[in-house]
């Protein structure tokens, strides 16, 4: 769903660990919220439980919570991004199906940003890098979800066009990020992560199969190549960033 290796790699190798655990984190929660068979009752006080643990330590060593928060302390990360998915999950577990765009975007935006930021955080970007970030992550997950026809978007009237034109709107808010981040490290991975998300989106518009072949591969690197050698850095206040 967020292309694990490619994201994980937008960090230092000593962080990876803890943001493929972060990503996991997300991972059970989406599906063991969205699961059918659990009544809307218990999965609302699995939810109660869930945020309690997080507002305190839990006990139990070998747990995902508890290792999450052992790593938030050591990076000085707030525990937030432990709580903001639950606005997604809520809605999950509620039992209710998005009837809307909106709606859609906004679970989705539950869980990408709090990820958008924990990236940037790592990398010690400025706060103007969040949006953009997140951008990039949500046009990944609709990416996925339109390919694999998501349960999510059964209630949602959305024409392919129009399909198209929230990818192709994504993709232009997050080709933002590549100019304004401060780290030469992040701007080469940030691209290369862009430009798999640029062809996904250009196979999809052109109704062929979303898959990375070798010659997109080739055409990943060597944009990501040129755009690291030629595009500047630029503040967030030129050109109205």
């Amino acid at each position: 769903m967020f292309k694990q290796p490619l994201i994980t790699d937008l960090v230092k190798p000593q962080q990876q660990p803890l943001v493929d655990l972060y990503i996991k984190y997300l991972e059970i929660g989406n599906e063991h919220f969205g699961k059918k068979g659990i009544s809307t009752e218990v999965k609302t006080e699995k939810l109660k439980l869930l945020e309690k643990g997080i507002r305190r330590d839990v006990p139990y060593a070998d747990n995902i919570i508890s290792r999450l928060q052992k790593q938030f302390v050591a990076e000085n990360l707030s525990l937030y991004l432990l709580l903001d998915p639950l606005l997604a999950w809520r809605y999950a577990a509620s039992g209710k199906q998005p009837t809307s765009e909106s709606q859609v975007s906004d679970i989705i935006g539950y869980e990408t940003s709090p990820l958008a930021r924990l990236l940037m955080v790592l990398n010690n970007e400025n706060p103007s890098t969040y949006l953009p970030m997140q951008s990039l992550l949500a046009l990944l997950v609709f990416s996925d979800m339109f390919q694999n026809k998501s349960p999510l978007l059964k209630s949602v009237k959305w024409a392919r066009r129009q399909r198209c034109s929230k990818l192709k709107g994504l993709l232009k808010s997050a080709a933002v990020l590549l100019p304004i981040v401060s780290s030469k490290r992040l701007k080469y991975k940030a691209a290369i992560l862009f430009n798999t998300a640029s062809i996904l989106v250009d196979k999809y518009e052109k109704n062929q199969q979303i898959t990375i072949e070798f010659l997109d591969v080739l055409r990943i690197y060597l944009y990501s190549i040129i755009q690291f050698l030629f595009i500047r850095k630029r503040t967030v206040t030129k050109r109205g960033i």
